[in-house]
């Protein structure tokens, strides 16, 4: 696991699985300083939760399925370590690299979901 508190790395708890992608953190930047935010899973795409615009039944079944596996691998509560970058993206959030335990061994949760077909590189 990356040592926190050094190239944008920082303990942080998920706080909710808002999609595939996209997690809500409780994020200590340190010297007491905490941050509680939506934030995006760098580099990947994952299927839409909600019907809008072109979203298929079928993709919405898939990113379902996609944030439940999320919640029971990494419930709210997990402590995770995350690397951020600022988005220039429309919504502005930052993005993240996300370090967490999975069966004994930590990995990294972004290329995980690409390994696993969960998700499409962005």
């Amino acid at each position: 696991m990356p040592s926190i508190y050094e190239n944008n790395r920082y303990s942080a708890e998920v706080r909710r699985w808002v999609d595939g992608d996209t997690v809500e953190l409780h994020v200590d930047l340190g010297q007491g300083v905490i941050a509680n935010g939506h934030y995006r899973l760098y580099g990947i795409d994952a299927p839409e939760t909600t019907l809008r615009g072109d979203t298929t039944q079928e993709e919405k079944a898939a990113g379902l399925a996609l944030k439940e596996r999320l919640n029971l691998l990494w419930p709210r509560g997990t402590e995770v370590v995350v690397s951020t970058k600022k988005s220039s993206g429309k919504y502005g959030r930052f993005l993240v690299t996300i370090w967490a335990n999975l069966e004994g061994e930590e990995v990294n949760v972004n290329e995980w979901l690409l390994s696993e077909g969960w998700v499409r590189l962005y």
